[in-house]
């Protein structure tokens, strides 16, 4: 097979690969801002995001915490019908909602109403970064990373000349490769 015909056919490869893969690129890149960050604090949770409100409860009578005082303060902050249960412990209780939970302090009267807010998009791209669902994903992912590979090493030969693999690209690629291998030399 001559040259031009198999550089015809890697162009082909990598470009029509290149195209499969751009969702599943843009997915994976989004979601791995997101759980880099998670990781390091910028995000308290990579699907959740929380919100805080201060509040000023009224005491309860007699000091007694029951379920009618903590429909009482439910009430008060609109959050009754995501009700789950309550704990107390020495001076507080804690209510707990479907997300999120109020958290009174009973010598003062202050709470802090903590609500979580679901990241939609994000948290479904995150489900798949985290290789969940099922496992004929596991198979698709697999695909996806072959197909990576593929179009890593057919984007090698896309161009000829000073500006292909045998000129920049080569320095471009020695880059690509050393910079990981430094960060697992100084990390790790």
């Amino acid at each position: 097979m001559q040259v031009k015909t198999l550089r015809r056919w890697n162009n082909v490869l990598h470009r029509d690969i290149g195209y499969l893969c751009v969702g599943m690129t843009i997915i994976y890149a989004i979601s791995g801002i997101v759980l880099n960050h998670f990781k390091s604090g910028d995000f308290q949770h990579p699907d959740y995001g929380k919100s805080y409100t201060d509040l000023k409860v009224p005491l309860p009578k007699a000091g007694v915490v029951d379920q009618t005082y903590v429909w009482s303060v439910l009430d008060q902050v609109g959050q009754r019908d995501n009700f789950k249960s309550f704990i107390t412990g020495d001076g507080y209780v804690q209510i707990f909602l479907t997300k999120g939970f109020v958290y009174v302090d009973l010598a003062t009267g202050e709470a802090e109403m903590e609500r979580k807010t679901t990241r939609h998009v994000i948290k479904e791209m995150n489900l798949l970064h985290y290789n969940n669902p099922k496992k004929l994903y596991t198979w698709f992912s697999d695909l996806y990373a072959a197909a990576l590979i593929i179009l890593a090493i057919t984007g090698l030969f896309v161009l000829r000349g000073k500006k292909g693999i045998l000129g920049r690209g080569a320095w471009l690629t020695a880059i690509g490769i050393i910079l990981p291998a430094l960060f697992l030399l100084f990390y790790l």
